[in-house]
């Protein structure tokens, strides 16, 4: 693994910069390894710095998985609120579906080891399941908006059941993907692929070309 950039970062204090790229190490490495494989030491080594030094910031690694857990739902959650405005096509919602899935991606590690994680910090199951919840809850409102406008055929019962489908594909995909052939691309383009073909059978005409074309975008 490459070694991180440790320049010094303007407009920010030593330490704040020391901490920032600490977690911006772990993250690279929790998500290529899993955090139990990845000791604090390994982390020490590939930011080329002591132990003590890496203790001074974070006292133990369960810190940093905290912060970095905590860091995602502060990012997510806005991405989860979904857009204010009503949707008029499956454009504004491939939008919110693209941004999650890059932040799904971004820390992918947590779902990954969902089982784990919850099993070493308790505190987070109810706060993923609170995020998750929220993630459903405005698939379900985009897609009754869209719905409305005549771009979605689906009853509200169809609507639940798929605003779940999708956020488990989505979240899920990167546990599911350790069991398919090498062969196979398990990438977060083809994670994006599955969710969108899940919309696919409830499009108006217009609006599954459309998509159609987003899934061969996605697997180009």
């Amino acid at each position: 693994m490459p070694k991180p950039d440790n320049s010094p970062l303007p407009g920010k204090p030593a330490s704040l910069r020391t901490r920032d790229r600490i977690l911006a190490t772990s993250l690279a490495l929790f998500n290529a390894d899993g955090v139990a494989k990845v000791s604090a030491s390994r982390i020490a080594a590939e930011l080329g710095m002591s132990q003590g030094n890496l203790h001074y910031h974070f006292r133990r690694k369960e810190e940093i998985v905290d912060r970095l857990v905590r860091r995602y739902e502060q990012e997510a959650g806005p991405v989860l609120a979904g857009p204010t405005s009503e949707l008029a096509s499956v454009d504004d919602l491939w939008l919110f579906l693209h941004l999650g899935f890059e932040k799904i991606f971004e820390y992918r590690f947590i779902y990954r080891e969902i089982d784990y994680l919850t099993t070493e910090f308790p505190s987070l199951g109810a706060r993923m399941r609170e995020l998750t919840a929220q993630g459903i809850e405005t698939l379900k409102r985009l897609c009754t908006q869209l719905a409305a406008a005549g771009c979605l055929r689906a009853s509200e019962e169809e609507i639940a059941v798929l605003a779940l489908q999708m956020i488990l594909t989505a979240t899920c995909w990167f546990t599911f993907a350790r069991l398919l052939p090498e062969t196979e691309d398990t990438g977060p383009g083809r994670a994006a692929y599955q969710v969108l073909s899940l919309l696919v059978p409830f499009l108006a005409d217009n609006e599954r070309t459309y998509v159609e074309y987003l899934r061969r975008k996605y697997r180009a």
